[in-house]
């Protein structure tokens, strides 16, 4: 998380890209991490993208959308090859898939 924050401050008025956001993280602190980078970008102007394979963090990316994007300024998308363009994912989809714990990776 200290190697995010850092990156975010390198990269002010631009872009960031993050493969694999959770690695090395425990799921229990999701939350947090994405608050951090939510916080730290906005307040830099920094667009994130970032990328994970862990169900934990994207459920915790959704809950925060639900908590503090008024501005819908997060997107949860999922690249799909046999489709031209990726599947976006609104809270409501989100929440159905984590309760019913189906896969959305």
């Amino acid at each position: 998380m200290l190697a995010m924050a850092i990156m975010l401050t390198q990269c002010r008025g631009g872009v960031l890209l993050i493969d694999e956001i959770d690695s090395g993280l425990h799921y229990s602190i999701m939350g947090q991490m994405w608050k951090l980078i939510f916080n730290a970008a906005k307040e830099l102007d920094v667009q994130v993208f970032a990328t994970t394979h862990s169900s934990d963090c994207v459920y915790s990316l959704a809950d925060l959308r639900k908590e503090v994007d008024r501005e819908n300024t997060i997107s949860v998308q999922r690249i799909d090859s046999s489709k031209p363009h990726s599947v976006p994912y609104d809270e409501e989809e989100l929440s159905i898939a984590a309760q019913k714990e189906i896969e959305v990776r």
